[in-house]
């Protein structure tokens, strides 16, 4: 499992995203203003949990012409699955993303405290969200049953029916929008998708 963690924290992406975590977090802590921090960060993970189900599902299958590099990027990770070049997005979106994300979020609390605490729920979600789609790709048998039923789901959008399951870290939109329902039982691909 060590060599997962290097290889995991060895990617550009992952760095970038620790930082932006780490600044946030520290931020917000710094300039903490009670229950309404926690819940600007609970409001960022949130966010980011939303934000996730609806690029996957809206950018990265339903449209592709909104953002085609992207679109491309995301068909050679289902070409390539399990190959980590495909695995983790160019992190110039992240870099463009996170610094539009910190100008709305000062323009909207005009809050040093609320808007880095946002930026921080969103951030660690978004590390959390990588390392679920990351454990998902290699083998590895993730520690918990809920990793490990994610795991699964997210094999089944890959493996099964790539127009179900979206949600890599929750299946929370999938249940709401009903895409945890297979559009055809018929595999593209044969795998084990029980790891």
């Amino acid at each position: 499992m060590q060599r997962y963690y290097r290889e995991f924290f060895s990617k550009s992406k992952i760095q970038f995203l620790l930082l932006v975590a780490t600044i946030s977090l520290i931020l917000a802590i710094l300039n903490f203003d009670g229950m309404r921090t926690v819940l600007a960060f609970l409001a960022g993970a949130a966010l980011y949990a939303i934000a996730e189900y609806v690029v996957h599902y809206g950018l990265l299958h339903k449209f592709p012409n909104v953002v085609p590099p992207l679109y491309q990027g995301h068909m050679k990770h289902h070409q390539y699955p399990n190959e980590t070049q495909y695995l983790f997005g160019p992190m110039l979106y992240d870099i463009i993303i996170y610094t539009v994300y910190f100008i709305v979020m000062w323009s909207v609390f005009q809050n040093y405290s609320l808007g880095m605490a946002v930026i921080a729920g969103s951030s660690v979600y978004h590390l959390y969200y990588q390392w679920m789609h990351y454990i998902a790709h290699r083998p590895v048998k993730p520690i918990t049953p809920w990793g490990r039923w994610m795991k699964k789901k997210h094999l089944l959008h890959h493996f099964k029916d790539e127009h179900s399951w979206y949600g890599v870290s929750h299946p929370v939109m999938d249940f709401l929008l009903g895409t945890h329902i297979p559009k055809s039982s018929k595999a593209s691909r044969s795998t084990d998708i029980s790891s």
